[in-house]
């Protein structure tokens, strides 16, 4: 029978997943948050799992488990640190295909052990003498790689004590026979290395954390994740992005300077706050990282379209030709990064943004790229352009455009993303915004000049 606190937390929790989605409606996540079950086993993280699955998707939800492969690794000794490699290969095998394949119409991927469960048993493996050094720092390293990491939203760490885990694995077996990792020393070694993992690798997630199971019932387990999901999901639903003070930066700037006039203050004052706030605040600058995408040694660009119904009616890209791609910096984009130097989080966020818009790689490394600010009375003044120029091989590129945000294009005859012109071409003939007009002409046209000047030299 259900009782009045479990009903209250239930309606508790179905308005909090009806506000994320009204909130959903609104502004469109470009992709799914990812959450993962670790820990312990017999820890009840896959009753957890179970619960939290059911209560997404009766509220709207659409979710996809990524199921455990250890069952089905055909490599025999548990112990063997190829088994880890094989179970978490499999994990990053069923997310990637997930994220380029149904990004789109997923909400929630809920992977059953993943990368940090991995880095755990790696570093059980290494305490125990099963795993030598060399190889310890390769494999930890490999699913350390920050592309892997900044999918991961969440990681949900379950612990049990030795005695609750064994409890839970005999209630309805009729043996008592132990298996390989389901014994007292294995259990209490491996919860240690949990622990100590947690700690070591905390800063290089975004979010993980630890929920000891073992005088909780399942519906105080169930209760505390689905919570922490649900606000989880309206974090990124928010959107938290980057701003800086107008007054901590020169009104004299020209339009077009350089990042070394505003390292400082964006090392200094950089924060984050919800969008829609920080668009109704002319005191300060929200800071887009951009990226031109240069067809290498020629004056020739990658150009991108805006869909319609992704840009509001005011916006200075809308029915536009743009010379780059790139957008706000988000908070997650900084919080997953060990160094704590803002330029690279300017950098992570420009290739999560290209990434997701026309999904191509790119490796901003400029470290005093050019910025943009005009002033002409438009919204352009409440924002700032870092202006990356990456120079690539175009006629090897593949552009991926989903339709929702950028654009092939919308009516005959009209440019749309994918398409490469020179410089001229677009000034020209192409309807441009002030971004990417000040890219042309003194950006990409300025680099142009120093590049004819030094043929001429020699």
């Amino acid at each position: 029978m259900v009782t009045a606190e479990t009903a209250r937390r239930i309606q508790e929790l179905e308005r909090l997943a009806a506000r994320i989605l009204a909130l959903k409606r609104r502004v469109r996540p470009r992709r799914p948050i990812v959450i993962e079950f670790s820990g312990s086993p017999k820890s009840g993280k896959t009753s957890a799992l179970n619960s939290l699955d059911i209560f997404l998707r009766r509220n709207g939800f659409r979710t996809r488990v990524l199921t455990e492969r250890a069952s089905v690794c055909p490599i025999p000794n548990k112990f063997d640190p190829v088994f880890n490699v094989w179970t978490g290969c499999a994990a990053l095998n069923q997310l990637m295909d997930t994220i380029a394949n149904n990004a789109l119409r997923v909400d929630v991927i809920i992977m059953d052990r993943g990368f940090f469960d991995a880095l755990c048993w790696f570093e059980w493996q290494r305490n125990s003498g099963l795993l030598r050094k060399d190889d310890y720092e390769r494999f930890t390293n490999f699913f350390l790689a920050p592309r892997f990491r900044m999918v991961i939203d969440l990681v949900l760490a379950f612990d049990s004590s030795p005695a609750t885990s064994i409890e839970r694995e005999y209630r309805n077996l009729l043996t008592r026979k132990e298996g390989s990792v389901m014994r007292k020393e294995v259990l209490t070694s491996y919860r240690e290395i949990v622990a100590q993992s947690l700690k070591k690798y905390e800063q290089m997630f975004r979010q993980v954390t630890m929920s000891n199971t073992d005088d909780k019932s399942q519906d105080e387990v169930s209760y505390d994740i689905t919570k922490l999901t649900l606000e989880k999901l309206r974090g990124i639903a928010d959107e938290r992005i980057g701003h800086i003070p107008k007054a901590k930066i020169s009104s004299s700037l020209s339009s077009v300077f350089r990042y070394d006039e505003i390292r400082d203050a964006v090392e200094d004052s950089m924060a984050y706050a919800e969008r829609e706030a920080v668009e109704h605040d002319g005191s300060v600058l929200q800071l887009l990282p951009v990226a031109v995408i240069k067809q290498r040694g020629e004056s020739r660009i990658l150009v991108g379209r805006k869909a319609e119904k992704a840009v509001s009616a005011k916006s200075p890209e809308r029915k536009k030709t743009l010379g780059y791609f790139g957008g706000h910096v988000r908070e997650e984009d900084s919080n997953f990064l060990t160094s704590k130097n803002n330029l690279e989080v300017l950098r992570q966020c420009l290739y999560r943004e290209v990434k997701e818009e026309i999904g191509i790689d790119i490796d901003p490394s400029e470290n005093n790229p050019h910025c943009i600010w005009v002033r002409d009375g438009t919204r352009s003044e409440n924002h700032l352009a870092v202006v990356f120029v990456i120079e690539k091989d175009l006629q090897n590129t593949r552009v991926t455009v989903d339709g929702e945000e950028m654009v092939r294009y919308e009516k005959k005859g009209v440019t749309g993303t994918g398409a490469i012109l020179s410089v001229s071409e677009i000034l020209k003939r192409e309807k441009i915004d002030s971004w990417t007009k000040n890219i042309l002409e003194k950006i990409i046209g300025s680099q142009n000049t120093e590049d004819a000047y030094q043929k001429g030299l020699f």
